[in-house]
């Protein structure tokens, strides 16, 4: 009972220590100590455990910063071998080696498990890092048995291999994703190559490559085919890797109601710091907004995502989400996301050139076709606010599309492209 105790204390503190690292990268190792309310030396314990993982110490680098650089694996064994001192050579405590078996156990899920020789590597580095001899191996055999053993007294379940099977790998009895048929796999797979260079795409990065190891007989040449194959042309960020995985920190703000403190950009590039409640997200053409209220008067406001250079998340400064408070009612019959003028009605007519493509879009809730005219052309009534953001997108139809109301829409319309049509003339 002591060991299984342990164990999963253990096994706690490792957790929260991967979780930490996936929300908060490049967090301080004195803040992330804090946090976690931990020692220094039972951190890099952890943290040498995590060693050889990919996705949390990519590079021999973990996600924590260290006097203006980055902790690297070398660093974590220098002062692990410095602070054991001149003590003799020790064997991995129990519990240390059930914790590791475990976590390798599971990040072999994808690849169907781990072979008796694979999990002898593994014990070997673990025995060798820990000061200790790894012994014959027989006896390391011995060792990996108990340990499994023991991972199944407290409630763990492991398949084995059976005698005489071709599969001579041990897994984990347990489902790593949902079951999906190839083809919706696929379909999922290449979805999340849209938010490629986007904001999404540091924090989607971890989910499709465990969507590659689960569902691809061939990894990486099967993923490596789809990519080559598959160009999805649109906006993306200039920098995706300068976003990181701030995305992440604001929906989880938004998900928990506490308070972030964030750096933003205005267009003019002028900076200013602020302290926001966030209430929800709205993505609108592949483009995110931030809807927050500002504690200071309880005023609501809406930020581009891509503009926030830095997010401070408050956890502990938890606000009562808006009782009745809904994005989808807030956003309302905005065109895009903001609500600077009232609802109206606006008419517009497409020539029968881009009518086809029209009626097979909805780009507004409110759109309805009214009128189908002899010679293909369509009018179409929307119930919108917002005309600035419409007028921008008005202006990318060109000839093809005509403004019948309201008059003052049609105007503004015009006046842009003639002002457009001046500026080349001075050319």
């Amino acid at each position: 009972m002591a060991t299984k105790s342990k164990v999963g204390k253990i096994a706690a503190q490792a957790a929260r220590v991967q979780e930490y690292l996936s929300v908060y990268p490049e967090i301080e190792e004195a803040v992330l100590l804090k946090k976690l309310n931990m020692t220094r030396n039972t951190l890099y314990h952890i943290l040498s455990g995590f060693s050889d993982d990919d996705e949390i110490c990519p590079n021999g680098e973990f996600g924590i910063r260290v006097k203006g650089g980055r902790l690297t694996v070398e660093k974590v064994t220098e002062w692990l071998e410095k602070n054991q001192g001149s003590r003799k050579k020790i064997m991995p405590a129990q519990s240390e080696r059930l914790l590791y078996l475990y976590q390798h156990l599971h990040n072999a899920l994808p690849d169907g498990g781990l072979t008796i020789a694979q999990l002898e590597n593994y014990y070997i580095d673990l025995i060798e890092r820990s000061g200790g001899e790894p012994g014959s191996q027989q006896t390391l055999q011995r060792m990996i048995y108990r340990d499994l053993k023991s991972l199944e007294d407290i409630g763990i379940i492991i398949d084995r291999p059976s005698t005489g099977s071709k599969d001579n790998k041990y897994r984990l009895q347990d489902r790593y994703l949902p079951k999906l048929a190839p083809e919706s796999a696929a379909a999922v797979y290449v979805s999340m190559l849209l938010f490629r260079d986007t904001v999404l795409d540091q924090a989607t990065a971890r989910a499709k490559s465990q969507l590659e190891r689960a569902f691809f007989k061939h990894p990486p040449q099967d993923p490596v085919v789809l990519k080559d194959r598959i160009h999805i042309v649109s906006d993306t960020l200039a920098c995706p890797e300068q976003f990181g995985n701030k995305f992440g920190k604001i929906v989880r703000a938004v998900a928990c109601s506490y308070r972030i403190q964030m750096t933003y950009v205005k267009l003019s590039g002028e900076f200013s710091e602020r302290l926001i409640e966030p209430v929800g997200l709205v993505c609108k053409r592949q483009v995110w907004y931030l809807v927050a209220r500002q504690p200071t008067d309880g005023e609501y406001r809406i930020f581009r995502v891509d503009q926030i250079e830095d997010v401070y998340p408050r956890e502990t400064e938890i606000f009562e989400y808006p009782e009745g408070f809904t994005v989808s009612d807030y956003v309302g019959s905005s065109w895009g996301v903001f609500k600077n003028d009232p609802v109206q009605t606006v008419l517009l007519k497409f020539s029968p050139e881009v009518a086809p493509r029209v009626k097979n879009l909805r780009y507004h809730w409110t759109q309805e076709i009214i009128k189908e005219g002899a010679d293909g052309s369509i009018i179409v009534k929307f119930e919108v606010c917002g005309l600035i953001e419409l007028r921008s997108w008005l202006l990318q139809w060109g000839t093809e599309v005509t403004v019948l109301k309201p008059k003052e829409l049609g105007e503004e319309v015009a006046a842009a492209a003639r002002a457009v049509v001046d500026m080349y003339k001075e050319l």
